[in-house]
């Protein structure tokens, strides 16, 4: 049988071009009927009538344009400019709510994070920005999430070349695990862990301590460092012996029932000690002065004109610490005032040092009604600081067993 075939005046249904739909649609802008027309074309009434709408559409976009520029680049550039700064602010403020709320941010939640999309912009976060962000390592994330992906059962158990040494991995992880639970202290890394495992008589290698707190999770939350410029100054601000220098500075915190308080310290440059610490309303020259008089008594015997003769006051140069009263009462006890530069905290980085471990371990950690109630919770951890933190650059020893060993009346510890 043979096959009709449509003719130019009777086009037949099928795929139409886009001349032949150009020139339907000039036929119905010249006034043909579209009825007429749909039968004789062989479409319908609603596709010629589609046709026709996107025909307009794209005339009056055509109109609408206009020649591209240097302008464009410039606005296409600083469009997504503005597109990763705000993605950049929606983390960061994410990561403020987080500080607020006291919870570290884990290496899970930057992965979810990553692939999560921006409400401003509506593209992914991506991994680089969230760890630049957060301060995290995107080594760590990048191991972590490869780690995932593999079955549990199909991983290679971790082994170490050579012997084994003490203990094997599954009961050192136990020792671990168990110092970090009887720790009176939070956030400690793997050196102390490693170094209060030796003093229990576990030796072993503090990159294997390291190793296994990685792989178990079971290391402390850690900030991101920034670069540092150079220093202005030179040397070294600890001391050979004890009572040869001590840094004095203060911080705040809030009380439930009273408001601000403010803290101070001072802590012997040698060992590390805290020799000081007092809380108190006001923040004024005198209340600043208490914790060198407590210290004075207590490691000088005596509290009287010359008593702490030579010994160097290192403070910063708050109105408290150049005041007239504050000056003329370190002279009276011998003491002679001893400034840090400028805008440089690490001249009193030994009582800085302190006030972050005081922030870490109790006034970030716990809350306090009354300043009575601080001064009291002061006392307890100036004594199990002094006592059982551990000091790295003295061998991981407590200040109070620094300052016994110097003064040799306990032989110092393997």
């Amino acid at each position: 049988m043979t096959k009709n075939r449509s003719t130019p005046e009777s086009p037949g249904r099928g795929r139409f071009s886009v001349g032949r739909k150009t020139e339907a649609v000039v036929r119905l802008l010249r006034g043909e009927d579209l009825d007429t027309l749909s039968r004789e074309l062989g479409v319908t009434a609603a596709t010629l009538s589609s046709w026709r709408e996107a025909f307009l559409d794209g005339g009056r976009a055509a109109l609408k344009s206009r020649p591209a520029d240097d302008r464009d680049e410039v606005i296409a550039r600083l469009q997504a400019k503005v597109g990763q700064l705000t993605m950049d602010n929606e983390l960061l403020g994410l990561r403020c709510r987080q500080a607020e709320g006291g919870r570290p941010f884990a290496f899970e939640e930057a992965e979810q994070l990553s692939r999560s999309a921006s409400p401003g912009t509506g593209k992914r976060y991506g991994m680089q920005r969230v760890c630049r962000i957060f301060g995290l390592a995107r080594s760590t994330a990048y191991y972590l999430k490869a780690r995932e992906a593999v079955p549990p059962e199909q991983r290679p158990a971790p082994r170490k070349r050579g012997p084994v040494g003490a203990a094997t991995d599954e009961e050192l992880v136990g020792h671990i695990r168990r110092v970090l639970s009887e720790s009176p202290f939070t956030g400690e890394g793997y050196r102390k862990v490693w170094a209060r495992l030796r003093h229990q008589g576990i030796r072993t290698a503090a990159e294997r301590v390291r190793r296994l707190m990685r792989e178990h999770r079971l290391q402390a939350p850690r900030r991101g460092g920034n670069a540092h410029g150079p220093k202005a100054h030179d040397g070294t601000i600890t001391t050979e012996e004890p009572d040869t220098m001590w840094g004095t500075d203060m911080t705040t915190t809030v009380t439930t029932g009273e408001g601000t308080v403010h803290v101070f310290v001072a802590v012997d440059h040698c060992t590390c000690e805290c020799v000081g610490l007092h809380a108190a309303k006001g923040g004024n020259r005198f209340e600043a002065l208490e914790p060198l008089r407590q210290g004075v008594r207590e490691h000088f015997g005596d509290f009287g004109a010359g008593v702490a003769e030579g010994l160097a006051i290192r403070h910063d140069h708050g109105s408290n610490y150049l005041s007239d009263d504050f000056q003329r009462e370190l002279s009276f006890l011998g003491m002679v005032s001893s400034p840090s530069f400028v805008r440089e905290p690490e001249g009193n980085g030994c009582a800085e040092r302190f006030i972050r471990t005081l922030k870490e371990q109790l006034l970030w950690v716990r809350s306090f009604a009354t300043v009575a109630e601080l001064v009291e919770a002061l006392g307890e951890f100036k004594r199990l600081y002094n006592e059982r933190w551990l000091i790295g650059r003295h061998g991981h020893r407590p200040p109070s067993q620094v300052r016994r060993d110097h003064s040799g009346s306990v032989p110092a510890a393997a």
